[in-house]
């Protein structure tokens, strides 16, 4: 019953300003992509999230490694509902998002989400799912940054889950490297399930080096998906040194 009234002002942001938020950045995007309206709108939305949630400190380390970046695709582990807005309140820079087509059904944040340039994949139609991954690869080519979660959801054990090729056809169909993440902290917020809150918190954000694609083909990812994910452990676990998670 206390978690469930800790829990009681992340229901109540969403449920008042996501709709806000939504129609302003959707409106925002019909002009010049709206860039300078819909991210930084976007972005006091996921601060005020983090707020609510009771994050109590963030300790980032490497953001200027995607700032000065070109075309990237930024890749993370998954722990809890506050990571991608953990992504969105750090970066200055406009974010897409690889995300299940699901995300795109709900009412003014789906369509919030299309207006603004985040990316539906449905992992239940093969042929739509690869139709999708073109159009994106022409945007990172075009110089877009791309967050994609490889696990494809929220691991909710200390291990990660097997990685979806997805992101990685991504990569090497655009070109563009791959900037490995690691963020800890925020499943000890707010862990994976019902929303419910446990606690406050540090949350750690670790950015690593960019990982060239472009020795690698579609034939070759399961090899390009072994680095990334190794390079993911040894950040997490560089996070999680911060951030004091277990």
């Amino acid at each position: 019953m206390k978690e469930q009234l800790r829990s009681a002002p992340i229901y109540g942001w969403l449920l008042s300003a996501t709709p806000i938020v939504g129609t302003i950045a959707g409106v925002a995007a019909a002009f010049d992509g709206g860039q300078k309206v819909w991210w930084p709108v976007s972005r006091i939305w996921a601060r005020g999230l983090l707020k609510t949630a009771g994050v109590d400190r963030f300790v980032t380390v490497g953001l200027d490694t995607v700032e000065d970046a070109g075309p990237c695709i930024l890749m993370s582990n998954h722990e809890s509902h506050l990571d991608p807005p953990t992504l969105m309140m750090h970066f200055a820079r406009p974010l897409s998002f690889l995300a299940k087509v699901e995300l795109f059904k709900f009412p003014i944040f789906g369509w919030a989400m299309k207006r603004v340039g985040h990316i539906p994949v449905d992992r239940a139609d093969r042929d739509k799912a690869f139709a999708s991954l073109d159009t994106a690869a022409a945007g990172v080519a075009e110089g877009r940054a791309v967050i994609v979660f490889p696990e494809g959801t929220r691991s909710r054990t200390d291990d990660m889950l097997p990685f979806k090729k997805g992101g990685f056809v991504l990569a090497i169909k655009s070109g563009a490297p791959i900037i490995p993440v690691g963020i800890a902290g925020t499943r000890a917020v707010l862990p994976p399930g019902f929303w419910v809150q446990r606690q406050g918190g540090t949350v750690a954000l670790v950015v690593g080096e960019p990982i060239d694609t472009t020795a690698y083909t579609l034939e070759t990812k399961d090899a390009l998906m072994d680095l990334v994910r190794s390079r993911i452990m040894e950040l997490r676990q560089a996070a999680r040194d911060i951030a004091g998670a277990p």
